[in-house]
């Protein structure tokens, strides 16, 4: 790889970097082409040489988000004899500890969301819903469900359970220790999946 072709892609990571942090923290509409060409010290020729328009630079950070998450969040099914349960505990276990590594991560897909004049944007939100979604199929297919309940409302509720205390506990992060702040959502996420498949009936 020749000297300038190592400068161009040094150059367009340091946009993807600077763009990442000002999409995640403003947002689409409020973040300014001009600040990251500032931060990223390049000028807006370079900018658009590289990306072509805000919306697209916007649509290249979210893809890189999300394949980034894909790479680092997977489930092995076949290679264990683990239970269902244990496979949702590290699902979602793995899940929040991406997230609380890489907080500029979650923050421009919740972003990602509200874009809803974007319909690239929309389609990649959904994508990756999805491949959460088709993860945790994946995972209640492994589980002997009650034949008395359906497993389409089991995987609604375990999903409901996971991302509620990702919610809860991704507002109070920021303030705690890295370690803390999983470790507690775990304990808190164990429990609730206890009560789910043990019952709270004594």
């Amino acid at each position: 790889m020749t000297e300038k072709e190592l400068e161009s892609i040094s150059i367009r990571e340091r946009i993807i970097d600077v763009a990442l942090e000002e999409f995640a923290q403003n947002g689409y509409k409020a973040t300014s082409t001009n600040v990251i060409c500032k931060k990223a010290e390049v000028s807006k020729g370079i900018l658009y040489h590289y990306y072509g328009t805000k919306e697209n630079l916007y649509l290249t950070v979210l893809r890189y988000v999300i394949d980034n998450f894909k790479k680092n969040i997977t489930i092995n099914i076949e290679s264990s004899n683990k239970k269902g349960i244990d496979y949702i505990s590290e699902y979602f276990n793995n899940k929040f500890k991406f997230f609380r590594e890489n907080p500029l991560h979650s923050r421009l897909i919740v972003n990602s969301r509200m874009n809803d004049n974007i319909e690239e944007a929309k389609r990649l939100a959904k994508e990756f819903e999805e491949y959460n979604n088709t993860l945790m199929h994946e995972v209640i297919k492994k589980i002997d469900v009650n034949p008395r309940f359906d497993k389409e409302k089991a995987f609604e509720l375990i999903i409901m359970i996971g991302e509620k205390l990702e919610e809860k506990h991704m507002k109070e992060i920021e303030n705690k220790d890295k370690d803390v702040a999983i470790e507690e959502f775990r304990k808190d996420h164990k429990i609730m999946l206890e009560m789910v498949f043990e019952g709270i009936d004594s």
